[in-house]
């Protein structure tokens, strides 16, 4: 036969797998580790008693060999993040990898606690086959038996530890994700991350409360649950407090740069006038019989009563803070570009005609106030969050004198 046996396509598409330019690095991690988990449950689940001595070595190298690229992963992405000073030498020794991670002392508390939850899986592993020779060939390179020392391996058992090791890789995976995306934000110290930050803020009281004696207590938990010593600790609370968001979580409050907070409820107000037939309902699905030309010429005239209510008020500077502030409620950016962010929008906002249409757009998002609210807490505003996440207001209409008179 002509076609390549393992690398030809058929007709029917279902069955294609995204490998090499439309594969990725995780996937190799991902593929060796449910390889070991499917036939060790493929074994006991189909009772398949006559396959144990031959599947349990598969089984064994691609736990091994998920492991040593999860590790070189790891090791690869801090190296080039900077954490890293070398790269470790290529070879298949998971041991000396692992010691080399360790021996990082990586500023990421989840790191370190993944990499310890992976000790005992490399140890095992490393004990019997310290090279990645052993399971793959009956004889090693010295010429002897491999696994010579072993003489019987429990499927039930191998299974059962898959499970808690995928546990480990799948969440040093998803950490190692989250540490770089961050480094890229700026915030982090020697010893502490972005990640770490965060929680040192929420383990420290309020401001107002510093200098107090909860302060000490905090200080003191701080220091011994991440190792820091009392210069480290300082340069953590530096970088909590020049970070919009941590700032706000210990009760400080951060300027955004044009936006007022009244100037947000102003918007606001406009929004729930535009919006005010949806206050409390579910979302529905409207068939297109249902659309009256009356009903969208009432729309499009109160949507441009709502914007002319803003002209005058928010300026295209004000648009720019008011729309990053959307976009950083919604997750689109950390808290430390909020500047970078609205200083682009601005540079869009060309006349009057285009301020006008990004205010309606703006007002058009059903979800503007939630993303808002999210955006000002990570924005350092908590006095505008907590303004924006209390119900409105009802407004009382003012009476006539004779009105008056009458219900006197």
């Amino acid at each position: 036969m002509s076609e390549d046996p393992f690398f030809s396509l058929s007709e029917d598409s279902t069955w294609n797998a995204c490998i090499g330019q439309q594969g990725d690095e995780l996937h190799y991690v991902e593929g060796y580790l449910e390889a070991a988990s499917e036939l060790a449950n493929a074994v006991i689940d189909k009772n398949m008693l006559d396959k144990r001595d031959t599947l349990v070595l598969p089984i064994l190298y691609n736990a091994r060999h998920a492991i040593e690229l999860v590790l070189k992963y790891v090791a690869g992405q801090l190296f080039d993040c900077g954490v890293l000073a070398q790269r470790h030498p290529a070879n298949h020794d998971i041991k000396g990898l692992w010691d080399h991670l360790v021996a990082a002392d990586v500023a990421d508390e989840a790191i370190r606690n993944h990499l310890k939850a992976l000790e005992r899986f490399v140890i095992s592993l490393d004990r019997i086959d310290d090279d990645g020779q052993e399971l793959r060939y009956h004889v090693n390179r010295d010429g002897e038996t491999s696994l010579k020392g072993e003489s019987l391996a429990n499927i039930v058992v191998i299974r059962d530890n898959l499970k808690e090791l995928s546990s480990v890789v799948d969440g040093l995976m998803h950490r190692m994700i989250g540490f770089v995306a961050e480094r890229k934000s700026g915030t982090y110290t020697a010893r502490c991350s972005r990640a770490d930050l965060r929680e040192i803020a929420g383990m420290m009281p309020p401001l107002a409360d510093w200098g107090t004696e909860a302060f000490t207590e905090a200080k003191n938990a701080v220091k011994e649950r991440f190792s820091l010593n009392n210069a480290q600790f300082s340069k953590a609370i530096d970088a909590i407090k020049g970070n919009r968001e941590f700032n706000g979580m210990i009760g400080g409050e951060i300027d955004l740069p044009y936006l007022l907070d009244d100037e947000v409820m102003l918007v606001v107000e406009q929004w729930r006038a535009l919006h005010a037939d949806r206050a409390e309902k579910e979302p529905e699905v409207v068939e297109g019989s249902r659309f009256r030309s009356a009903d969208l010429i009432a729309n499009i005239k109160k949507r441009r009563e709502c914007v002319d209510a803003l002209s005058g008020t928010i300026t295209s500077h004000e648009a720019a803070d008011l729309e990053a502030l959307f976009y950083l409620g919604r997750g689109d950016f950390f808290p430390e570009l909020f500047e970078e962010r609205a200083a682009a929008y601005l540079e869009t906002i060309g006349d009057d005609a285009e301020l006008r249409a990004r205010t309606a757009r703006m007002l058009d998002k059903t979800n503007l106030l939630a993303c808002l609210e999210r955006g000002a807490r990570r924005a350092g505003r908590l006095s505008l969050a907590e303004q924006l996440s209390a119900p409105p207001v009802e407004k009382i209409a003012p009476q006539n004198d004779a009105s008056s008179q009458a219900t006197a």
